[in-house]
């Protein structure tokens, strides 16, 4: 067993070296620079990662149209990763976790299918983290562009200033579409009003925003969209009370699950007391 741990620990320096994995207070040092630049959490075994994640992005080739899609939502994430590096690490991970299992061959073979099977299913999650951070976002922005569409309309009655919308929004606004807000708005101070809507709208990604751009984009052209804010405050209301509709049958859907839980408990509870008592008096009927 001591010698095997030598042989290890020797193979994993060649390993480490021919890889070119940093050391660990480099990495301590890594990670503690990636908190104070505001990116996302790490643990260590994602320096470690990163690091064999390289040799396989130079292999790897998206296309033009997928490529971008990822990029869009590792940007909204605030991953500072290429899109080819990010389904490296994916790969990498379930790699590294499949050949971990390698050595449960003198168990059992069937390890090795398992972790070959954990390895496909890590990084397979690993890849649609960001995806999945992405909707989730989306889907709580879009929960408030009605309200957002309503307010709008209600402003467009007595000014046609956008910018001052979007600031007078913003102080009752929630934290995600808050924050687009702010570099819309920052956008704008900045830049070309026309632009700065097109960027938002990328940047969100939803049908409900692309119809609110579109007015908007209309209101900057000198049209009167009165009345498109008002259908479309209108539309947005009806399609809120019929998510929220569904999303209330669900519900009973929900908890029938439970009810059966409860109802196989009581039924349970019954039955051992009643076995129990068959049981104690089994002498007396015989």
């Amino acid at each position: 067993m001591l010698i095997a741990s030598l042989v290890g620990v020797a193979c994993y320096n060649f390993i480490c070296a021919g890889v070119d994995v940093p050391t660990g207070q480099t990495s301590k040092m890594m990670m503690l620079a990636g908190r104070r630049s505001g990116t996302r959490k790490e643990n260590l075994s994602d320096v470690y990662i990163a690091k064999v994640a390289d040799v396989f992005a130079k292999y790897i080739s998206m296309d033009a149209l997928k490529r971008s899609q990822l990029q869009n939502a590792l940007d909204i994430a605030h991953v500072e990763m290429s899109p080819e590096q990010y389904v490296a690490t994916a790969i990498a991970r379930g790699v590294l976790i499949g050949l971990a299992s390698i050595p449960m061959w003198f168990i059992s073979p069937l390890f090795i299918l398992v972790g070959a099977a954990l390895g496909c299913l890590i990084g397979f999650a690993r890849y649609q983290e960001v995806i999945d951070y992405v909707a989730k976002r989306r889907k709580r922005i879009e929960r408030e562009i009605p309200r957002f569409t309503s307010a709008v309309a209600q402003n467009l009655e007595i000014d046609r200033d956008i910018l001052r919308m979007f600031i007078a929004y913003r102080r009752v606004a929630d934290k995600e579409f808050g924050a687009e807000l702010d570099q819309t708005i920052a956008d704008m101070k900045t830049g070309n009003y026309e632009n700065a809507l097109l960027k938002l709208e990328k940047r969100i990604n939803s049908p409900l925003m692309s119809d609110v751009i579109r007015g908007l984009i209309g209101v900057l052209r000198g049209d009167d969209q009165r009345v498109y804010f008002k259908m479309l405050t209108f539309d947005m209301r009806q399609l809120e009370q019929n998510n929220l509709k569904k999303e209330a049958m669900k519900r009973p859907q929900a908890m029938q699950k439970y009810c059966m839980f409860m109802m196989f408990c009581i039924l349970l509870i019954y039955g051992v007391v009643l076995v129990t008592e068959v049981v104690a008096n089994i002498g007396i009927l015989f």
